[in-house]
């Protein structure tokens, strides 16, 4: 008598719809996590834009905070191809010091300007680390290999560079690798948060004629910020090469 056998094709067609599931869910939850408050985002909001069951949601996630810190480490790890190129190498003199800083604050202002989605998740970020940073704490920015991502990598290797630079003697007394460091992150990341804002204030404080009249100024350009920022940090971190000062040859 044949022996018949139970076809795998059942199972593995169970496999690929939850695994379209998964990604339809998280997919779904990245549009409505970075839209706003992590508290006003709906289960049930979700899983209508997903298409399925709310129940499916707590089968793959556990939870509404699993599947938070799930969403972000997908978007997270969406943007390490792009945040790779932001490092270049080598560092031998004063020059290529400042030609590092400059070059590591244009790429990262660049990148910011292409990924507003990136700078939307900063702001709700903040807010969940403000107000439940447990919410946050599943983010150790590791890849589904285990490998760490370019974030972290670059951050590490960013503080790596300054720190040499320091121990070369090549950044003024009194200035510090890591206040440095979260220094130009910070400046990068604070124009694509509150330059809109800042801008049409200052255009109201000082950019019209004498006595508040005329036309109000448009405020600062994106290029104008960035070149400023780039002198101020170069001209206030680095400690000034000889052939840059008055009378060298």
């Amino acid at each position: 008598m044949a022996v018949l056998h139970k076809s795998p094709m059942p199972q593995r067609r169970r496999a690929r719809d939850a695994e379209r599931s998964r990604a339809a869910i998280l997919q779904a939850a990245q549009e409505v996590f970075l839209r706003g408050d992590y508290h006003q985002a709906s289960l049930t909001d979700i899983a209508r834009r997903a298409g399925v069951a709310q129940s499916l949601i707590h089968h793959h996630f556990g939870s509404k905070k699993g599947l938070y810190v799930s969403a972000v480490h997908g978007y997270l790890a969406e943007l390490d191809e792009g945040l790779k190129g932001i490092m270049q190498p080598g560092l031998d003199t004063p020059e290529e010091g400042a030609a590092f800083i400059a070059s590591a604050l244009t790429a990262y202002f660049r990148f910011l300007s292409a990924h507003e989605r990136c700078v939307r998740l900063y702001r709700i970020l903040d807010l969940s680390m403000h107000n439940d940073p447990d919410l946050v704490a599943g983010l150790d920015e590791l890849d589904d290999e285990g490998r760490e991502m370019s974030t972290l990598h670059l951050m590490r290797a960013a503080h790596d560079r300054l720190a040499l630079m320091k121990a070369h003697g090549q950044l003024r007394p009194g200035v510090e690798p890591l206040p440095l460091l979260s220094a130009m992150l910070c400046a990068v990341e604070h124009w694509f948060t509150s330059s809109r804002r800042l801008n049409h204030r200052l255009s109201q404080a000082v950019g019209r004629g004498e006595g508040g009249r005329g036309a109000a100024h448009s405020g600062v350009t994106p290029e104008d910020f960035l070149r400023t920022v780039i002198d101020v940090f170069l001209r206030g971190a680095l400690v000034e090469s000889p052939a840059a000062r008055p009378g060298a040859a």
